[in-house]
């Protein structure tokens, strides 16, 4: 069994971790001083980091087999270590058992936590983050007809994935595709291998590219800005392609540098520079940005960050559409009552996400649309626009009743000179929904 099919079994981790409660503490506290041996303030703040992400991992565990994470640095790197350990360190005590969807799962029964403290505390330290490139000033030439397929948060190489990588990779009619980002657990060089790049989707004569996610960020994004140069020809973790009626832009919405002060759900100010200028260049072209993060949502957080450094851009009206994914669901809002913006979160396509509860829905063994009027905060205020949510059962994780996780899935773009057309399928490529021209 190959990187690819294995998971962290959390309870059976977090249980030695009880079992061993007072041992792991002291454990975390000799290493502690070994990392920081004359600041006690800082061994303090490793500690709580290490107690912080544990909590953020149970918070999250699934249980019965299937793939879960926490939007936590810390922890993701926690999980990606552990399956590390447990295939290439079998002193360690860790065993491997059937899950759900042919996968194995790393159980932790008779870990060596202890042993495995020292190796395990170094992941407290955010690794370097890849020196950020430039995109080409110019956006590259498509031609004014071309289908792309888009498909986000795709990178467990488990349940939809691998089905819709190979429905999307038999269609020779694709000229682009799209990954929106996010390779789980914490994008290490193993996971890209494993789970990204013996995986993406690759019609024939297709060009493809794929966006900078979180996860990817957690392990320093070195191991995909390597991984998509290598395996896409991709030089920068944003992009631009242009035809006579369209500029499409992708953006890194998750590069982060503690040294600068970049965080994630952002756009560093080189981007900004970058986008105007491709704006000014673009004449009368129609906009259409793509990235990991949502400027707004029904469901999830908003972007108050990512929206600041390009509101100038938003309010003049000149970006037609926005596809996101990071939310583990299918989402088509109405026009943004401001910008005029059309935004749609595709974040369905590979990652267990638990299925939402709607009022007045019990949900069902059927896919299906639930309709959400404009969402504002507790004081009234606006924060996103009505919006269509995908809902219903997951054919491919068989843990539990099917009705437990929401679909996976990917979309289908068509641009025809000046129109582009959006088509929503699930992930054995069936169209479920076909809008017509956005």
């Amino acid at each position: 069994m190959s990187l690819r099919e294995t998971l962290v079994d959390f309870q059976s981790f977090n249980a030695n971790l009880e079992r061993n409660a007072e041992a792991v503490q002291e454990s975390a506290q000799t290493e502690a001083k070994k990392l920081s041996p004359e600041d006690a303030m800082n061994q303090a703040r490793l500690v709580a980091g290490f107690n912080n992400a544990i909590g953020k991992l149970k918070e999250e565990d699934k249980g019965g087999g299937v793939m879960s994470s926490a939007e936590n640095a810390i922890g993701s790197r926690i999980q990606s270590a552990l399956v590390d350990a447990a295939l290439t360190q079998p002193g360690l005590g860790a065993k491997l058992a059937p899950a759900v969807a042919d996968a194995l799962e790393v159980k932790f029964d008779n870990f060596d936590v202890l042993g495995w403290m020292g190796t395990g505390f170094r992941l407290l330290f955010p690794p370097t983050p890849f020196p950020f490139r430039d995109a080409n000033p110019d956006a590259e030439a498509v031609g004014d007809s071309i289908r792309v397929a888009m498909f986000s948060d795709w990178g467990s190489g488990l349940y939809g994935a691998p089905v819709m990588s190979k429905k999307i990779a038999s269609d020779p009619n694709y000229q682009l595709a799209l990954h929106l980002g996010d390779v789980y657990y914490s994008g290490t060089e193993g996971e890209m291998k494993s789970r990204f790049s013996q995986m993406y989707p690759k019609p024939a004569g297709a060009v493809g590219r794929a966006l900078n996610g979180n996860h990817e960020m957690y392990s320093g994004g070195t191991p995909y800005i390597k991984a998509v140069e290598a395996e896409l020809g991709q030089k920068s973790s944003c992009f631009a392609w242009q035809n006579t009626h369209w500029l499409l832009v992708g953006l890194d919405t998750s590069y982060k540098d503690a040294t600068t002060g970049n965080d994630d759900h952002n756009l560093n100010d080189r981007q900004v520079t970058w986008l105007n200028g491709l704006l000014a260049k673009a004449g009368s072209r129609k906009v259409v940005l793509f990235s990991h993060h949502q400027p707004f949502s029904q469901l999830d957080k908003q972007g108050p960050k990512l929206v600041a450094k390009i509101e100038p851009i938003l309010k003049s009206g000149r970006i037609h559409s926005w596809f996101w994914g990071h939310e583990h669901r299918c989402a088509i809002y109405d026009a943004h009552p401001e910008w005029g913006v059309k935004g749609r979160c595709v974040g369905h396509g590979g990652f267990p996400g638990f299925r939402d509860t709607f009022a007045g829905s019990p949900g069902g063994n059927s896919l299906t649309w639930k309709s959400l009027g404009t969402k504002k905060s507790d004081q009234g205020a606006f924060l996103a626009p009505p919006a269509q949510v995908l809902d219903g059962p997951n054919e491919f994780i068989k843990d539990g009743p099917p009705e437990r996780y929401s679909p996976h899935g990917y979309v289908t773009l068509e641009f025809k000179g000046d129109q582009l057309r959006e088509i929503y399928h699930n992930a054995n490529g069936d169209v479920i929904e076909d809008p017509g021209n956005l």
